[in-house]
């Protein structure tokens, strides 16, 4: 009886380049898990969660090349928001084994180096409840910028350029959360001010609040009775939003989107937020920028080694 196509496959043949982004991160947690095993809570759970994130994104990388129709092609283009965010999510575990400590103290110093004071402070004589109100849905939107690029670019038939974005925000999300392990932080809404009274200080008009709320939740705060400070992420160093908002924007003009002109108008809207609204120091949008470019240049490196190994497939023209 002969084989069905999709029975003997290799993985050059079906794996794009955010899906060896994926797998290359889920292998260094894995070997983290292993090294450290000792020290992690649930090892056994987070080890079937990377076995499970494999699978899953094989399996999905296989049925798009061998599956008829457009359906498995589009989950392939498309499912990587959620991928990005169960890795976002996994790698404070190993912050918390790897280095634990906080470098808040640091970075507020280094604020108030350069500028003689601390950056949100001197921004809260500006704030009015319309403006908090449009950077806080600017930042928000963050996570939607390059997804909503990729699908501009596929619609009007520029796979190969749609392609690309994706694995290069997929590259440039999994190296912030690599950097995120050096200098640990909460960020200024903790440590210069009261988080208590950010809702005073900064008040919205009809979304501040519920949209404030979803990203605390997002950032690890769920235990209303345990102090907020405790529970959340060590993700501002540096910062992510700014880092993928201009890797985004580049992008976006790169590639001649029709949305490049929103991207830039919504991404400065938004790298002014991460200050404004407390969530990062400045030192934290500098080092972003700066690891913008980085990422830029690496992951091209990387993706043409992967391709000159022959390591990468042919992007699907349907």
């Amino acid at each position: 009886m002969k084989s069905q196509p999709f029975m003997r496959f290799t993985l050059r043949d079906i794996l794009l380049g955010a899906d060896w982004y994926f797998l290359g991160m889920i292998a260094i947690y894995t070997i983290i898990l292993i090294v450290f095993h000792k020290h992690i809570p649930n090892v056994g759970m987070f080890f079937m969660q990377n076995v499970f994130l494999s699978l899953t994104i094989i399996s999905i990388a296989t049925l798009g090349k061998y599956k008829s129709g457009n359906f498995f092609v589009n989950i392939h283009r498309y499912y990587h928001l959620p991928i990005i965010y169960v890795i976002f999510m996994q790698v404070f575990v190993y912050i918390s084994v790897l280095n634990p400590h906080d470098y808040d103290h640091v970075l507020a110093g280094w604020d108030r180096a350069l500028f003689g004071g601390n950056p949100t402070e001197y921004l809260q004589q500006f704030a009015f409840p319309a403006l908090t109100e449009f950077l806080q849905i600017a930042y928000v939107l963050f996570y939607f910028h390059a997804f909503a690029q990729s699908i501009e670019l596929n619609l009007r038939g520029l796979y190969e350029e749609a392609e690309s974005v994706t694995r290069t925000i997929v590259f440039g999300f999994l190296l912030s959360y690599v950097m995120y392990v050096f200098m640990p932080a909460i960020g200024p809404r903790f440590t210069v001010h009261d988080y208590a009274s950010i809702s005073t200080d900064l008040p919205g008009l009809w979304l501040t609040d519920a949209l404030r709320t979803i990203i605390d939740t997002g950032d690890g705060f769920r235990d209303k009775a345990m102090d907020p400070a405790l529970q959340m992420h060590r993700n501002c160093m540096p910062s992510g939003h700014t880092m993928m908002t201009l890797m985004n924007m580049i992008l976006a003009f790169r590639f001649r989107s029709k949305l490049r002109w929103v991207f830039l108008i919504m991404g400065i809207s938004l790298i002014i937020a991460t200050v404004y609204l407390r969530y990062h120091y400045v030192v934290d949008v500098l080092a972003g920028i700066i690891l913008a470019f980085v990422a830029l240049g690496l992951e091209s490196w990387i993706y043409s080694f992967l391709r000159s190994r022959n390591l990468i497939k042919k992007i699907s023209m349907d």
